[in-house]
């Protein structure tokens, strides 16, 4: 008996929207279902942030075969099992487009079901179960978040399913409540810094002042009070940048 495979909490799953599945079964003497999972490069409007998944995403997990364990399951349910790698029945490539699989259909009742309910259209959808490795969040004060996934991390089964239009944005949403902390906890870091720079510039400049006041030689030619004020400022930034090389390397 095979140990149960439980999908992690960082587990998330996509549907690819119905128009872009190509989703579609073959009449041959082997009957198939094939389409594609994910698509490269579309972006996706999942509510409050946009997501796409970036070419060649899939290409670490896919270079391992051996280590592949993929299912192909209907409505991500594991008691309907319709194919799976280990046994080749399931096959997975990638290509320009995207992430493609090709199954074959089991004479099995959910496999005749299956071939039935994609002819006539009742089974629109394609989805994947996945867990990320790597990804880029950009967020944006006027419009949604945007999320690239760059790596797959795990591939745990893909779907044709019923419902295309409801993706599983949890543990996404999670990452993106992460960002949006780091990013307001960084605001407020550099709005506190900033205040504290123009307070100290501030002083710098009245003590130039004093000191120009008090020992003014008719034969030097001073700089004015704003080029002494820029001169400080880019002289704190560049103090900055030194300080976090440091960092860096350390």
């Amino acid at each position: 008996m095979e140990p149960k495979i439980e999908k992690p909490e960082n587990c998330e799953r996509r549907v690819i929207a119905t128009d872009d599945v190509e989703l579609r079964v073959s009449d041959e003497d082997n009957p198939k279902i094939s389409g594609y999972a994910a698509k490269y490069g579309v972006f996706t409007d999942l509510g409050f942030f946009r997501e796409k998944v970036k070419a060649g995403a899939f290409d670490e997990v896919l270079a391992k075969p051996k280590d592949l364990d993929v299912r192909c399951l209907k409505n991500h349910d594991p008691n309907l099992i319709l194919g799976r790698t280990k046994n080749g029945t399931l096959r997975l490539s990638t290509n320009t487009v995207g992430l493609r699989f090709d199954n074959d259909i089991p004479d099995t009742t959910v496999g005749r079901d299956t071939r039935e309910e994609i002819r006539r259209g009742d089974i629109s959808g394609a989805s994947f179960a996945f867990t990320v490795a790597e990804d880029d969040w950009r967020y944006y004060e006027d419009k949604p978040a945007e999320r690239t996934i760059i790596r797959i991390g795990q591939l745990y089964d893909v779907s044709p399913c019923v419902y295309p239009a409801y993706p599983d944005t949890t543990v996404a949403a999670r990452s993106l409540d992460k960002l949006k902390d780091t990013i307001e906890k960084r605001d407020v870091a550099t709005a506190e810094e900033t205040a504290v720079e123009a307070e100290e510039t501030a002083e710098v400049v009245e003590e130039a002042k004093e000191e120009k006041e008090e020992t003014e030689d008719p034969a030097i030619e001073y700089i004015s009070d704003e080029r002494m004020r820029e001169c400080w400022v880019g002289y704190r930034k560049a103090g900055r940048i030194i300080a976090r090389l440091k960092q860096a390397d350390a």
